[in-house]
């Protein structure tokens, strides 16, 4: 799963034009002194890995970064997806590049949270090896059920599944992912057991509760929504800490007496070791770019909710999902190798 897409370089704003004249006049005239060649940052296309093929909301959100932060910069940014291994693959390679600011990393709650956890030995140390620039989506997900399935609330629900344990089963995206979680965590809070069938991503998930042949799922808000909306399939929660606009009617977990909230989350982050001049320049120019209101337009469509994209905020959500995370999957004793 490796694809690289070049995006479409913007013509250059005349501020930028004015911009890099003068840095241009102040490096001719410095000569190639070391201050000099900082300034020149960023002088290449910028990459992001995106651990996830193409197709998926986190290369949806990859993409959208890419093209704003090539609109708000006039740098060329390309995505790069490397898929495989629960996002272990595309996140090493991201750890392994040199920390030259080029290489940058889509982070998901996999492989920066729950990954440590699940697989016995990973070649990256998602705590150490990178450092945040900023958070770009927090999306809930909806826990939503075939219309067969003899419940019509979270309550009714899980009522049912305490009294039929290991009758009822639910489908995810993938091992590790935050549809997978979701359901260990419901199972926690509640003591029921559901029995979990790992997909290859959600398109093949969801074809199989559409179907009937697994009775639910927990999935993000944009690849559900459409089922829930002509009925295919029924919603009993979502996910986050207050009800969606898009559906108002349904309930959170917590109004559903089930203390919890889940969300697929994206930021972005860079090797630990990057200097820190770069470092400042890719907060500013990615905090821009995901303040635009085009790109707050496509974020909401894609199901995010509204958030603080710093990078202090970023780090404080990478700290408390490993803590909340890992020690759940020990709980439970999920082992993915």
């Amino acid at each position: 799963g490796h694809e690289t897409t070049l995006v479409t370089r913007a013509p250059m704003k005349r501020r930028n034009f004015l911009q890099y004249a003068s840095t241009a006049t102040a490096i001719s005239a410095m000569g190639a002194s070391p201050s000099a060649r900082a300034q020149a940052f960023p002088s290449k296309p910028i990459r992001i890995i995106c651990p996830y093929p193409a197709g998926a909301t986190t290369d949806a959100v990859s993409r959208l970064m890419a093209n704003a932060l090539q609109s708000d910069s006039g740098s060329t940014v390309i995505v790069d997806n490397r898929s495989g291994a629960g996002g272990n693959i595309g996140t090493e390679a991201a750890a392994r590049a040199e920390a030259d600011g080029y290489t940058l990393l889509l982070g998901a709650l996999g492989p920066m949270a729950a990954n440590p956890a699940l697989y016995s030995r990973l070649n990256f140390d998602p705590a150490k090896d990178f450092t945040p620039l900023a958070w770009a989506a927090s999306v809930p997900l909806i826990w939503a059920v075939h219309p067969s399935f003899p419940a019509a609330t979270a309550k009714e629900a899980l009522e049912w599944l305490r009294k039929n344990p290991g009758k009822f089963s639910y489908a995810s995206a993938g091992n590790g992912t935050p549809q997978h979680l979701a359901g260990e965590l419901v199972k926690r809070h509640t003591g029921t057991s559901i029995l979990h069938i790992p997909y290859r991503g959600s398109a093949p998930a969801l074809n199989d509760v559409l179907g009937g042949t697994v009775q639910m799922v927990f999935e993000a808000t944009p690849a559900i929504l459409q089922h829930v909306q002509s009925g295919r399939l029924k919603a009993l929660a979502v996910t986050s800490a207050r009800r969606i606009p898009a559906l108002p009617g349904v309930p959170t977990l917590k109004e559903s007496g089930l203390d919890a909230e889940i969300s697929g989350w994206y930021g972005f982050l860079a090797p630990a070791a990057i200097a820190a001049d770069r470092k400042a320049w890719l907060v500013k120019h990615m905090g821009a770019a995901l303040a635009a209101k085009a790109t707050q337009d496509r974020l909401a469509e894609l199901g995010s909710v509204p958030i603080d994209n710093s990078p202090q905020a970023f780090a404080r959500l990478l700290d408390s999902e490993r803590a909340r995370w890992q020690t759940l999957i020990r709980e439970v004793g999920i082992k993915l190798d």
